[in-house]
């Protein structure tokens, strides 16, 4: 598997997810992912990617708004507002990505899933310079937190799209 396409989603659709099946969220930032969230969820042994953008700016009726989907998926706001607290102990585990940029993963595959990202990241900072590596730490999680799930899945032979 080389890549997991990106579906599109209407607000009924949106509705009718159980966060309990919502493994990865993205939430926007200042500056890379300012304007929308990629949500990876689990349906049996086959793995959904959704991309909504407009979150913040678009205020159309028929789009998703930011709003929709922290109403949808309250677990995840949760886990945003509390980033920052080591101690914090919800559904997800919060990744900052720079900028403002987070990424929230499912604390039930957590474990499996950080070896492959951790070996991402630190084969990517290995070809920057020490003075840089700690300030690219994020970005390298921005651009590789979906690589390392497609690693994961390859390794592990039982999840499929």
């Amino acid at each position: 598997m080389s890549k997991l396409e990106s579906n599109r989603i209407s607000r009924d659709e949106l509705i009718k997810i159980n966060e309990d099946d919502l493994m990865f969220i993205t939430n926007p930032g200042r500056m890379g992912d300012e304007d929308g969230s990629t949500f990876i969820i689990r349906k049996g042994n086959e793995l959904i990617k959704y991309r909504v953008d407009g979150l913040i700016y678009k205020n159309k009726d028929n789009d998703i708004s930011l709003n929709d989907m922290l109403k949808q998926f309250p677990k995840w706001e949760e886990a945003w507002k509390h980033n920052n607290e080591k101690e914090y102990n919800g559904k997800y585990k919060y990744l900052y990505m720079g900028f403002g940029n987070g990424l929230s993963i499912d604390n039930n595959i957590y474990s499996e899933y950080e070896p492959f990202l951790k070996e991402l990241v630190e084969d990517y900072l290995e070809t920057k310079s020490k003075e840089g590596r700690e300030s690219l730490q994020y970005a390298a999680i921005y651009n590789l937190w979906e690589d390392a799930l497609l690693n994961m899945i390859n390794n592990k032979k039982s999840i499929k799209k």
